[in-house]
């Protein structure tokens, strides 16, 4: 067997397919297989936990989450182990973007809540295309905030990272843009649960295949660039395994001697 004792998947596109609405077939073959063989599966998403939860598969069978782009990280049993809110110049900015009566829509992600600061066509049009729920008009209070959510382009980000600082942008397509703290990333919620559980880097495969997924690929050596990615995404991983609806992940996993 490989010294692989750990992965880490991406749900939408990588695990999770939506042409299929479902986790393919030898998807779970292989993992059952390579868990069976010791090795430990997590999620590493962008997803809430509350939007992941919604989805037809069984989260029992993982280790862990890693979730808002490594903002929070949970065990199996989905108590906390690791935060990491905006904070310090990162809440002024948010606090006063909020307040700004021209600041663009956002969705505000907090642990339990999730809305948006003032209600905006653009935005709402933008849930229904992606078949997003529209999250309801909120009031920013204390709570700690973990991630903002823009449908922007790319030629907006510039414009609204400016009133963000000590936050990194991130993107799932070219018009969803994920704000997280700049000490939060799928890569260093992957460390978390790494250290949580005696591993190191060189352990673990790492599976993605949006932009938000190019800082974990490119800081682990062993990394899978599903076949429906970009080339972007593709040229930031050691490895690029096949589509998700061609077998990507039984494949990956059979390549690494994880299943057969």
């Amino acid at each position: 067997m490989s010294q692989i004792k750990a992965l880490f998947l991406d749900i939408d596109h990588t695990l999770y397919s939506h042409d299929q609405g479902r986790v393919p077939e030898s998807c779970w073959r292989g993992l059952e297989e390579a868990k069976a063989h010791g090795v430990l599966p997590f999620i590493a998403t962008g997803r809430h936990k509350a939007e992941m939860l919604k989805l037809p598969v069984d989260w029992s069978f993982f280790e862990g989450f890693v979730t808002l782009n490594g903002a929070i990280c949970y065990d199996k049993d989905f108590n906390l182990v690791a935060s990491t809110p905006l904070s310090g110049v990162a809440r002024e900015g948010l606090e006063a973007l909020f307040a700004s009566p021209s600041s663009p829509a956002m969705l505000v992600v907090e642990e339990d809540r999730m809305y948006i600061n003032h209600p905006d066509p653009f935005f709402e049009d933008t849930c229904r295309l992606f078949s997003i729920p529209i999250p309801p008009v909120g009031q920013l209070g204390g709570s700690p905030v973990y991630q903002l959510v823009f449908f922007a382009s790319r030629g907006q980000e510039d414009q609204i990272m400016e009133h963000l600082d000590g936050c990194t942008a991130t993107r799932w397509n070219d018009w969803a843009l994920d704000v997280i703290s700049s000490d939060a990333g799928k890569d260093r919620g992957v460390r978390t649960m790494l250290s949580r559980h005696g591993l190191a880097d060189d352990e673990c495969l790492v599976f993605g295949d949006g932009l938000n997924d190019i800082p974990m690929l490119s800081a682990f050596p062993g990394s899978v660039a599903m076949g429906n990615a970009s080339d972007e995404v593709k040229a930031s991983a050691r490895h690029v395994t096949s589509h998700i609806d061609d077998d990507g992940i039984y494949k990956a996993l059979c390549h690494f001697h994880l299943c057969q």
